[in-house]
């Protein structure tokens, strides 16, 4: 609950960040005018639990017609972790003003993260992280791993090991 208080209170502070920016100097031919300058996304297991709620239109503030409350959204991209391939394509319908917001939050049954490489910031060298599964199926009434990650899925053995001599070899 106390982080997706923060998530709350830091999508306040950029939306207004986003008013003051307008809009995006269109830089290449695929970037409407009209796109917005900064773009706020909720990526990650708590975008997966919140969903659609991170779109909804929030009061901001008296309208510029100057009656009533403005409303918009405070993100305007949800993406769960398992959809983090479709982040170039939710990112072009967003900047060539095809779409006002993006939302994939849909769980994978065999994402493993098998392909891609972490990247070790600064570092002994000594130590790295490898994950060989992702998910879980203990169902603890505390946890919302398997609800935000789904089933337990493993990488495959080959992945991991060259994982493993690439770490080495660095």
């Amino acid at each position: 609950d106390n982080a997706e208080n923060k998530i709350w209170e830091r999508l306040k502070t950029l939306s207004k960040v986003r008013r003051e920016a307008k809009f995006l100097a269109p830089a290449s031919a695929s970037v409407s005018a009209t796109a917005p300058k900064a773009l706020v996304g909720v990526l990650g297991c708590m975008a997966e639990r919140l969903k659609a709620r991170l779109l909804e239109p929030t009061p901001r503030g008296k309208s510029s017609s100057g009656g009533g409350k403005a409303s918009e959204s405070l993100a305007d991209m949800v993406v769960g972790p398992d959809a983090y391939r479709q982040l170039p394509r939710l990112l072009e319908g967003l900047t060539s003003g095809a779409e006002a917001t993006a939302m994939d939050v849909q769980l994978s049954l065999d994402e493993t993260y098998a392909d891609l490489a972490p990247v070790r910031a600064a570092g002994d060298g000594v130590g790295a992280f490898v994950s060989v599964m992702r998910g879980c199926n203990n169902m603890c009434s505390y946890c919302v791993v398997p609800f935000t990650r789904g089933r337990e899925r493993s990488r495959p053995l080959d992945s991991v090991l060259d994982e493993v001599r690439r770490l080495v070899s660095e």
